[in-house]
């Protein structure tokens, strides 16, 4: 009999509950319903934050023991049918588990490898690419890449440590294929994504080298981890304690690898090609200018803020060239995305205001939607960047670029040209609030537009110097970042 014939084949259930005859009552709910309330969504929310190991990126041994009494109650279904699924270990409690596990008398024993649990892990790596726009920030890709090596080189110790001959071969290339699989997907993905995003923007080719250098970054950081564990057999600090069962559980283990913050060396790149950083920042850069573009209404983005915004994002792309560390192959990828996603962004703003005024129902509404003016973004951008070329100064690049963009938008204003032309109605208060009042030493720095562009420029430039995740906040008008500085931020003269 299959195992269907035989599900189909138990009792039907019956409710054998007594009517209800409880009253109804209006009110608020009481404060022990609330605290269940409440109980009952940090359950949910801490069982969906711990379906994925690396969600725990700390695995302590409070984790370990929990991961321990879990297997211990896994049960097949096909021992639940027939009636002989062992439910003895329900009742145990984490000190008695404990217990067991430091005596060694724990069934399934701490030294099994769980091959299924640790490939259901790696499938929760991965990048997003939602409707909007993607993330694959720098946290995520240097995530990946330390969860798939340090728990490899764990497991593989492992193995060794517990099996020999043929079965310690076999534990091997089950590993090494779900490591690989693992490996492939990921890379996969990320050039997927990125490679994509890339495509939109007129930057075609470059699919294959991410995901090429993805799996070598990958398969160097493992490699150092190895060999970390050859020299450093006891370095957990858990051998000859009562706690020695830990060194046996290598997600344990992998966490501590992890701890160690080895200084990465990548192996030397074939023909130049991208480095472990540059991955880390292109996936960043392309997940920001889909933000950007997602941000991008066009009934309030108009072409002299369109405009100022490029040259940020120029300003702020010379400035990882000249100082993020990355390597020249992604020097070049940058500049062309750069070139490609300002003439692509322009081209499908000004397919959106075309449909718009095919979907028109009255000419008020045709002309709000008047086609862009190319020449007024570009003619604030090259006021902007001529300025940085000259002065190497971002934040005054942008005064002296702000001030031209919000003379040519009063301008306009004033003659009248952009009467009923939605984004200009509606997009006044960017240059409306962009400086405040000129206090005399400096820009008013209190809620403009200005202090927003420039906490975004200083929490983008901490993160590239520390070479943590970068930050690219390309609109500065959405992204808000406080900033408590001291001194005067910029001259009247500026």
């Amino acid at each position: 009999m299959t195992i269907a014939e035989r599900i189909a084949a138990l009792p039907t259930a019956v409710n054998t509950a007594a009517e209800f005859n409880g009253k109804l009552t209006q009110g608020a709910p009481s404060a022990s319903v609330e605290k269940s309330k409440a109980n009952a969504q940090t359950t949910k929310a801490s069982v969906l934050s711990s379906l994925y190991a690396f969600d725990r990126a700390d695995y302590t041994k409070e984790d370990a023991l929990k991961k321990q009494w879990r297997k211990m109650n896994t049960v097949n279904l096909v021992d639940i049918l027939d009636g002989t699924a062992d439910r003895s270990n329900r009742s145990l409690s984490i000190q008695d588990l404990e217990r067991r596990l430091q005596e060694g008398t724990a069934t399934p024993s701490v030294d099994d490898t769980d091959m299924q649990m640790l490939e259901f892990e790696f499938k929760g790596l991965g990048f997003d690419a939602g409707p909007a726009y993607a993330d694959v920030g720098a946290e995520k890709v240097s995530r990946n890449i330390e969860y798939l090596a340090s728990r490899y080189a764990a497991m593989e110790s492992k193995i060794k440590e517990t099996y020999s001959g043929a079965l310690q071969k076999a534990e091997l290339d089950k590993l090494d294929q779900i490591y690989q699989r693992a490996v492939t997907r990921t890379a996969d993905k990320y050039a997927e994504i990125v490679g994509g995003i890339l495509e939109k923007n007129e930057v075609s080719g470059e699919k294959e080298k991410l995901s090429k250098a993805y799996i070598e970054s990958v398969e160097a950081r493992t490699a150092q981890y190895r060999e970390f564990l050859k020299g450093n057999q006891d370095f957990t600090g858990v051998e000859g304690t009562e706690n020695a069962w830990l060194a046996k559980d290598d997600e344990y283990v992998a966490a501590r690898l992890r701890e160690q913050n080895i200084a990465f060396q990548a192996a030397p790149a074939e023909n130049g090609g991208y480095t472990r950083r540059d991955l880390e920042i292109l996936g960043q850069y392309a997940s920001e200018i889909t933000v950007m573009e997602a941000k991008a209404n066009t009934y309030d983005m108009n072409e002299e803020r369109m405009g100022l915004e490029f040259a940020m994002l120029a300003m702020k792309t010379d400035t990882i060239e000249q100082e993020g560390g990355v390597s020249e192959e992604l020097k070049e990828t940058l500049e062309k995305t750069l070139d490609g996603f300002m003439e692509s962004f322009m081209d499908r703003f000004d397919q959106q205001l075309s449909t718009n005024r095919d979907e028109a129902m009255t000419a008020y509404d045709s002309r709000g939607n008047t086609d862009l003016d190319k020449e007024s973004v570009w003619n604030v951008y090259n006021k902007t960047m001529d300025e940085y070329r000259q002065s190497g100064d971002l934040m005054k690049a942008l005064v002296k670029g702000a001030e031209y963009a919000k003379d040519r938008y009063d301008q306009k204003e004033a003659e009248g040209s952009v009467l009923g032309v939605y984004r200009y109605m509606n997009g006044a208060s960017y240059w409306n609030n962009f400086f405040k009042a000129n206090t005399g030493g400096g820009y008013d720095r209190t809620a403009s537009t200005y202090s927003r562009h420039l906490t975004a420029f200083m929490d983008f430039k901490k993160r590239l110097d520390s070479g943590v995740g970068l930050q690219m906040n390309l609109t500065g008008s959405v992204n808000y970042y406080s900033a408590n500085i001291g001194g005067e931020l910029i001259s009247e003269e500026a």
